[in-house]
């Protein structure tokens, strides 16, 4: 008798062994999964993390390409002999405005003869030209950052409503977007608007009185810029 209750007693105590050891087992095993799923999420955060370092990297260096890229081409303009203003380079290949509704009871008309009475740019006082265009369109003064990282251009005579991109009303003191291309890095960039001129605005031909060179399709002037020649 008490043979078979030790008997028993030590079937009792394996199963309880061995249940233990089962319990032990599953328990680590979760906890292998565990450090194995927590290795998994921290690879993908790393992985993460290290993608948008890598993209803010590249937004980076794209953005001091361009501004490097934009000032040799500056330069090479320069070089070259181009008109400044502001500045800046003059776009010399410039069209006449696509859109705008003419102007058709102004003081002066196309192909008429003036004497350009502005100095917005050295070589433009007392320069003979040519008419090109008139538009029913009043003109802007504004303030801007030019798109290549230079110095504020203050007080730049004269951009049109439609080359200029804002929410609301055009004002003195409204925040602009500028979208005329007269300059290189003009497109593009941040401004706000000094002063608001009636128009009518006029596009003209011209030559430098100081390089001789010609402008052609210069954008813009006022009427009180002009003077015709008699």
């Amino acid at each position: 008798m008490k043979k078979r209750n030790i008997m028993t007693s030590l079937s009792v105590a394996a199963l309880s062994l061995s249940l233990l050891s089962g319990v032990a087992a599953s328990a680590d095993s979760m906890s292998n999964m565990h450090d194995m799923s927590s290795m998994k999420m921290e690879k993908k955060t790393t992985k993460k993390s290290t993608k948008k370092s890598s993209m803010k990297m590249t937004k980076k260096s794209a953005k001091k390409m361009t501004k490097k890229s934009s000032k040799k081409m500056n330069m090479k303009h320069s070089m070259m002999g181009g008109m400044m203003m502001d500045g800046l380079e003059m776009n010399m290949n410039s069209k006449l405005p696509k859109g705008l509704k003419k102007a058709t009871h102004a003081k002066f008309h196309v192909g008429q003869k003036v004497t350009l009475k502005a100095k917005h740019m050295e070589g433009m006082y007392n320069a003979k030209a040519t008419v090109a265009g008139v538009y029913k369109t009043d003109l802007y003064e504004i303030d801007f950052m030019p798109t290549n990282g230079g110095k504020m251009v203050k007080n730049h005579k004269w951009v049109v409503a439609s080359e200029l991109k804002a929410k609301g009303a055009l004002k003195a003191g409204k925040k602009v977007t500028v979208l005329a291309d007269h300059m290189y890095d003009m497109k593009g960039a941040k401004g706000k608007i000094v002063k608001v001129h009636k128009g009518p605005a006029y596009v003209v031909t011209f030559k430098d009185t100081k390089t001789k060179m010609v402008m052609k399709n210069h954008k813009w002037l006022t009427q009180q810029e002009l003077k015709a020649i008699k």
